[in-house]
């Protein structure tokens, strides 16, 4: 990290320009990477735009519910939030999974400096997460308000991911890191269907039981991806301990080593439980409260 005792190792030439056949953007509209992303008006309104876009399918989501889905009416309220909410990371999970895993897969700038290394492809995805993680926390915050609960592990966990990206952007700096680790997200879509299912009472259904099978490994191949990022730690460590600001240091493997040793393993075993034991583990109804037990911890990723 900056500041500290120099090591030996290798510092790569600047890998910040925008290399157009290198860029996701370009399959996606060629016009795309020739924005500015740097701008800080591009910025605010890439960040804005998601939070905007966030609210947008959850209250789209309420209203289809409302008229359309019969098991979503008898809901409680809280669950009707959690079923929304769940939707919206579903959401945000199909775009961490194109993104994240092309900036895994593809070789990119983000290869060539694991520190500082950018491309208009990760500059708009960090953008995306940093709006995606305000409105995540908000809702989560507004919620525990409304229904008297208190999500600490959820608040903490993406408390961490929203600091950490707004470092990065603020610093244009691990790039890398950050892009690759949205792949993470790949269990979220099926995490949400498999409460939507739940909740219409299809826990029996081969579809479900399908559909947990994935997810459950979805969880198994986040363990690899997180083992491929303290891979590329390892086999970069003098360059990312000399040259990676103490701020991004800190907060990457802190977050990295929670969601390593603590919460993939943790969520994965709740999910290969639930598929032998099909029953909403997120609600946990007393005699004497309707308050959520231990939801914060057993948030689906």
């Amino acid at each position: 990290m900056a500041g500290a005792a120099p090591a030996s190792y290798h510092k790569p030439e600047p890998a910040v320009d925008v290399i157009p056949s290198e860029e996701l953007l370009t399959y996606i509209h060629p016009d795309l990477v020739k924005i500015d992303f740097t701008d800080s008006s591009v910025k605010a309104a890439c960040i804005a735009g998601t939070s905007v876009s966030c609210i947008a399918i959850l209250m789209l989501f309420h209203i289809f519910g409302t008229f359309c889905f019969p098991v979503y009416q008898r809901l409680p309220p809280k669950h009707k939030t959690f079923m929304c909410l769940a939707v919206v990371r579903g959401c945000y999970g199909l775009f961490g999974i194109i993104f994240g895993g092309y900036c895994l897969l593809a070789s990119t700038n983000l290869d060539r400096d694991v520190v500082f290394g950018r491309s208009a492809t990760s500059t708009l995805a960090m953008y995306v997460t940093v709006g995606f993680f305000i409105f995540e926390l908000s809702a989560v915050v507004l919620s525990d308000m409304a229904y008297g609960t208190l999500s600490k592990m959820l608040i903490v966990h993406h408390g961490l991911g929203l600091v950490s990206y707004i470092v990065a952007v603020q610093g244009q700096e691990n790039h890398p890191f950050g892009t690759k680790a949205l792949v993470l997200e790949m269990s979220t879509p099926f995490s949400c269907l498999c409460y939507v299912l739940l909740k219409a009472g299809m826990e029996n259904s081969r579809l479900w039981k399908f559909n947990q099978i994935v997810l459950v490994h979805t969880f198994h191949l986040r363990s690899v991806v997180e083992c491929h990022l303290w891979w590329i730690t390892y086999n970069n460590w003098g360059y990312i301990q000399a040259e990676m600001p103490a701020s991004s240091f800190y907060l990457l493997y802190i977050t990295l080593s929670m969601v390593t040793f603590i919460m993939t393993p943790y969520w994965g075993y709740k999910k290969t439980q639930q598929l032998f034991n099909p029953v909403d583990w997120n609600f946990q109804e007393s005699r004497n409260t309707d308050s959520l037990v231990n939801g914060d911890v057993k948030k689906m990723i």
